[in-house]
């Protein structure tokens, strides 16, 4: 068995499905006209925003911000919604609930393919893929000891359609000939992977922290593949984003919210004890015992073209993005000097 270790809590992989929007929607921005001046010294349009984040230790940054007081220099007051699924992203930001959000990459240039006027813009970087964030976990019984196994078998994943784990499965089962519908995907939460291991429901879950270190010490589950390795090692996981509209009419609090997650990812990245003191506050089910022996997701702190075009690149060779797929518009960095 390995070590146990947490990199994430509860990650939403967003799904290639387009969003669908109640007609007539016009709630107003939940951001309010405020007056506080900045660390920059160009007060913000909004003092009060709300963004949306998921229950992931990915999303600890916002914890950070928060308790740092780096939203406050920037004259920003921050409400945090938790979100189900980055699937609820989209429908926040086009409904104007949310003014930023957590956001997957691979859900995220689904939804810009598919969702029409939604015009997202990346405003800042977030976590990369780190070793064993994400696997692909059989029963202790099991007879499977290679991807090329999995066809004709159950696998749970989080949501049918092209997603991150989808797009793991892909490239990792092309050295067999195989991809994702070799086998048969059945919808599970991460929550319910392990229980439908044990009932023999599926031979193989793809999931991912705590759940996997839950899985071996409990069951004594092993892992089959980590689904974040070979050409998807250090892929980019998640951003925080806006909206193109949001960005023109709010350029001032676009970039109060970029320089102060800025500043938080760095400290995450450079501060673990901060982190671990942080993830029990951020994800309120999390025990201070368990957050203080955790892997720690990887925090990356600079948003580069280079990382975006990645991503892209690796979906229109598998077809989930057309030829030519525009990622340089949707590239807006924290200002020099953030």
């Amino acid at each position: 068995m390995r070590s146990p270790h947490i990199r994430r809590l509860w990650p939403a992989l967003a799904t290639a499905l387009a969003i669908m929007l109640a007609a007539g929607a016009t709630a107003c921005s939940s951001g309010t006209s405020g007056n506080s001046s900045n660390s920059s010294g160009a007060a913000p349009e909004l003092g009060n925003v709300t963004v949306g984040i998921l229950t992931a230790s990915d999303d600890v940054t916002v914890q950070i911000a928060q308790d740092e007081g780096l939203f406050r220099q920037e004259g920003l007051n921050v409400k945090v919604v938790r979100m189900n699924s980055t699937n609820d992203a989209s429908t926040g930001l086009l409904s104007h609930t949310l003014d930023f959000t957590t956001e997957n990459y691979v859900g995220m240039f689904t939804e810009e393919k598919l969702v029409p006027n939604l015009n997202l813009r990346i405003v800042a970087d977030n976590t990369q893929a780190s070793p064993d964030l994400y696997v692909l976990m059989v029963p202790k019984t099991s007879k499977l000891s290679s991807l090329a196994q999995l066809k004709g078998r159950k696998v749970a994943f989080p949501a049918l359609g092209f997603n991150f784990g989808s797009m793991s499965a892909d490239l990792l089962m092309a050295p067999y000939h195989l991809t994702s519908s070799a086998f048969t995907t059945v919808p599970l939460p991460f929550s319910d992977a392990q229980q439908a291991l044990a009932r023999g429901e599926v031979d193989a879950a793809f999931t991912t922290e705590p759940f996997i270190t839950i899985s071996e010490e409990s069951s004594g589950d092993r892992v089959l593949e980590d689904m974040l390795s070979g050409p998807l090692a250090g892929f980019p996981v998640s951003c925080w984003a806006t909206t193109a509209s949001f960005l023109q009419k709010n350029p001032k609090t676009v970039a109060a919210f970029q320089r102060a997650m800025v500043k938080a990812v760095r400290l995450a990245a450079s501060n673990a004890t901060l982190v671990r003191q942080e993830l029990p506050k951020f994800i309120l089910t999390m025990k201070p015992a368990i957050a203080k022996v955790i892997t720690l997701p990887t925090f990356n702190t600079t948003l580069t073209l280079a990382r975006m075009q990645r991503v892209a690149d690796v979906m229109i060779r598998l077809g989930a993005l057309p030829a030519g797929f525009d990622v340089k518009s949707m590239f807006f960095p924290p200002p020099a000097g953030s």
